[in-house]
């Protein structure tokens, strides 16, 4: 957990320039997320959301202020929470829950498919050519590439110059890596079935029909223990275990395309 305050110290100039990406990425990711919920409420008859202001991309409008300083110094964090009246819902309500919680995670996907292709557009102008030859592009974006890695995470330095056609490409092609794979990342962390989290209603709409009901003290607690699961590494082992597969499949048509 301290491991971004450890490099804050030593390395200022570095924490920076990573954390500039990385919580740029983040912001997108959750702002668009909340997004989701927000709008699929919309469509299923609950404009609480949309009168509180959260309808919107807007990242003033769902930022929490303990949750954003995780995000710059842990490289993890939250939003607020978009409210929702399932008692405004049209229709069967647990279907509706269902697609709320859904499409938050749906959109972090999409964003991660989208990002990860115009990562690889900028990569194929970026990289000079004998490079793209001989690794691939999927090579080249994929996350375990530590080497590939240090490029995109700014740690290389010059070790990496002269294989580098465009340098002037590395900040976009850096922020699209970054959001692509903040985006994967929340989606997998948000499936899983902890309260609060997406996966917990996902869980108990499909599985459980609805039946089971928390506190919103129960929320909180849940919240609590989602946070040190985080700080310990528990989540992001679990994370990554489900991440790197589903990245390779995503690379699979880019693979086919330019190997």
């Amino acid at each position: 957990m301290f491991e971004g305050l450890s490099q804050f110290f030593a390395e200022p100039i570095a924490f920076f320039d990573q954390a500039i990406f990385r919580v740029a990425a983040v912001l997108i990711g959750l702002c668009c997320h909340e997004w989701g919920h927000a709008y699929a409420a919309h469509l299923c008859g609950d404009d609480t959301a949309k009168y509180a202001g959260r309808m919107t991309l807007n990242p003033l409008a769902h930022l929490d202020p303990f949750g954003t300083l995780l995000m710059f110094f842990f490289g993890f964090g939250y939003a607020k929470p978009v409210p929702v009246n399932p008692w405004r819902f049209r229709g069967d309500r647990r279907k509706c829950d269902l697609a709320v919680s859904l499409a938050g995670i749906t959109v972090n996907i999409v964003l991660f498919v989208l990002f990860t292709c115009i990562a690889a557009v900028g990569s194929l102008f970026m990289w000079e050519s004998e490079v793209i030859e001989h690794y691939g592009l999927s090579l080249l974006l994929n996350y375990r590439y530590s080497a590939v890695w240090e490029v995109i995470d700014g740690t290389a330095g010059v070790t990496f110059a002269g294989l580098i056609a465009m340098p002037a490409l590395l900040p976009f092609v850096r922020l699209c890596a970054y959001t692509a794979l903040i985006n994967l990342n929340l989606a997998v962390f948000n499936l899983l079935p902890l309260p609060p989290l997406d996966g917990y209603h996902v869980f108990n709409d499909l599985i459980l029909r609805g039946k089971l009901y928390l506190s919103e003290k129960a929320f909180r607690i849940g919240m609590i223990v989602v946070l040190i699961l985080s700080s310990q590494g528990i989540l992001g082992r679990i994370i990554s275990a489900v991440v790197y597969p589903a990245q390779h499949l995503v690379l699979m048509p880019i693979r086919l395309i330019w190997g």
